[in-house]
């Protein structure tokens, strides 16, 4: 845990004193990498991350989820009024009509064409249009299906994440979308939170859109929670993702009153050291096993839905 924490500031300290690395890559995509590096690396040498982390692993994983969403809080701060201002009705209309499409599309798919069980295709078809493996979970604590299936959606929608990002860098240096529709595209396709923040952070005064465009797909989850929770047997319920509501207000803050630059400043660097230490945690814990789990067909259906996304999300591009 200390390792990690330490691993974290250092990380931001060359950032704060070296500026100009800004411009070459984020250091939030930077943490998520070297994570991904360390989870992949480490087990060659007979080191397991989660093994090696037993005792503390559920206070990382919870340390981690407050750290992502404190600091998607903190960054609304940092989100230029003018740009939110600029994000049409239009365009969020667009946005909901993308992820309906999609997840209706995806599960038209597994049970008519791949015919996957039912509760697979439900879980993974969640996770890919809503918000990751968070969509997973909440639609799995409502549904309660088997632990096999919840590891196979959350492997599923986990590479297909890892696919994505690579995705991002090949046209962040292509170069092929002006930043403000990469930015959109970014967040209308990333499966999880923190890879539409990682991402987009390489996007400069464009990365708010991706977020912005993130958020609201995670917004559109609750009534969809809702609905199915009313034609659900298990009336359990799940968690709102109040962090969301958070980003909101800040939000609105940011808009309606003048903020001190040094305190928006000390948001941003609070913020982004947040977002490291999150996106160090995610890429370590990230378990590669997981995938073996896993079917042709399954990968198959899974990967067709993510073009789907992707082909979706380019023709609903703003602008």
């Amino acid at each position: 845990m200390l390792v990690l924490l330490l691993l974290s500031l250092l990380l931001q300290l060359c950032y704060l004193a070296v500026p100009v690395l800004h411009q070459w890559v984020s250091p939030v995509f930077v943490a998520l990498l070297l994570g991904l590096s360390a989870a992949f690396v480490l087990p060659l040498c007979s080191v397991q991350p989660r093994e090696l982390l037993a005792s503390q692993l559920d206070k990382l994983a919870m340390l981690q989820q407050k750290a992502l969403r404190f600091g998607i809080v903190l960054f609304a701060f940092s989100v230029d009024s003018e740009l939110v201002l600029q994000t049409s009705l239009l365009a969020l209309l667009q946005l909901a009509a993308l992820v309906l499409l999609v997840l209706a599309a995806a599960l038209w798919l597994g049970f008519k064409v791949f015919k996957l069980p039912k509760e697979l295709v439900l879980l993974v078809s969640c996770g890919l249009s809503f918000c990751g493996t968070s969509a997973i979970f909440a639609t799995w604590s409502v549904r309660k299906s088997d632990e096999a299936t919840l590891t196979q959606s959350l492997a599923m929608v986990l590479l297909m994440g890892l696919l994505a990002l690579l995705s991002y860098s090949v046209l962040i240096h292509a170069g092929v979308l002006p930043e403000d529709q990469l930015a959109w595209l970014i967040g209308s396709t990333a499966p999880e939170v923190s890879q539409a923040v990682a991402a987009g952070s390489q996007l400069g005064d464009a990365a708010p859109q991706a977020v912005i465009a993130k958020l609201f797909r995670v917004c559109l989850l609750v009534p969809f929670l809702l609905l199915l929770s009313f034609n659900n047997k298990n009336k359990e319920g799940f968690a709102f993702p109040w962090f969301v509501l958070g980003f909101i207000v800040v939000l609105g803050i940011n808009l309606g009153l003048t903020v001190p630059v040094w305190f928006s400043q000390g948001a941003l660097v609070l913020s982004q050291s947040c977002l490291i230490f999150a996106m160090l945690v995610t890429g370590l814990l990230t378990c590669w096993q997981d995938l073996k789990q896993c079917s042709g067909k399954v990968f198959g259906f899974a990967a067709v839905v993510m073009v789907l996304l992707f082909s979706f999300s380019y023709l609903f591009l703003p602008g």
